[in-house]
């Protein structure tokens, strides 16, 4: 995965996660992002298993893919 995406863009979307995504979770994978580069934009997602966010945001993709 490779992308340029501007500091303060990627700043603002993950900001409205940090409600979501707790460090002291029972189930691992609650604890992350999911993000993925195509298209042109950066998707973000996650869940606690009650309230979930999807958000995206512009960037320039050379090489899409996915992390968490």
């Amino acid at each position: 995965m490779e992308f340029v995406v501007r500091r303060n863009d990627l700043l603002r979307e993950l900001q409205l996660f940090q409600g979501i995504v707790e460090r002291k979770n029972t189930i691992p994978i609650l604890a992350n992002v999911l993000m993925e580069a195509k298209d042109g934009h950066l998707r973000f997602l996650a869940t606690d298993l009650e309230v979930g966010l999807r958000s995206k945001c512009e960037a320039s993709v050379a090489k899409g893919g996915s992390l968490t």
